[in-house]
């Protein structure tokens, strides 16, 4: 277990795990978080993982733990690490097998007021139409010519099938795709398998909630993203 003595204190908001805590560290772990997220993040294994992260071969400089830091699968979620060749490693399972995932901000002119006396509503309605849970299937049904359409278009394909709006395609990034991704070095085994996953929440820490905007402390973002008090 670490703890917080274990940890210097870089700035407001910036810590740091030196090399010298533990004898196989290749680089040092850097944490940006605050008090309240640095407790939370030492009361389980995130800071032992980011740790034992930074045993692995061909590191560049440090590890980097961002404020979103919880318990991962071997890496902490948040981790962060860059590596470079010929040491440097690829390893899908140090976050977990449902890597890729992001985070969607959906605004609404619709006041808190007014939506208040319909939150049990809305929440069966959330909860009827996105599939979640282990292995739940989602609506669409693809076949696998589908699937690697998707896997090579990314949000654009959602939008020439009805699915999104140009709107959607933009703020995504990178839309929603890689250049020069090819499905086909992809197992048949692992297509049969998220085929019908497609459209699905998951589970786990995957979640939708409905928020209210109480205090905006970047008025820049929040006017780039449609949102106000």
């Amino acid at each position: 277990m670490i703890h917080k003595q274990d940890i210097r204190k870089l700035g407001p908001v910036l810590w740091e795990i030196p090399t010298s805590y533990r004898h196989d560290m290749r680089v040092p772990v850097r944490i940006i978080a605050d008090d309240t997220i640095l407790e939370a993040a030492l009361s389980d294994k995130s800071m032992l993982q980011a740790v034992n992260a930074s045993t692995l071969p061909g590191l560049v400089s440090h590890i980097i733990v961002m404020p979103d830091v919880h318990q991962g699968y071997g890496f902490p979620i948040g981790g962060v690490a860059a590596t470079r060749l010929p040491h440097g490693v690829i390893t899908p399972g140090g976050i977990g097998y449902d890597i890729n995932c992001g985070v969607r901000l959906l605004s609404s002119r619709i006041s808190a007021k007014a939506v208040e006396p319909y939150l049990d509503d809305l929440a069966n309605a959330l909860y009827a139409n996105c599939p979640s849970g282990v292995g739940v299937k989602g609506s669409l049904r693809l076949s696998v010519k589908q699937l690697d359409q998707i896997c090579r278009q990314g949000a654009e394909w959602t939008l020439k099938n009805g699915y999104a709006r140009e709107e959607d395609v933009e703020r995504t990034e990178g839309g929603g795709c890689i250049e020069g991704a090819d499905p086909a070095h992809v197992s048949d085994r692992a297509k049969q398998r998220g085929r019908p996953q497609l459209g699905s929440l998951g589970a786990g820490n995957h979640f939708i909630e409905v928020d209210i905007v109480e205090q905006v402390f970047h008025p820049e973002a929040a006017q780039a993203m449609g949102l106000e008090e």
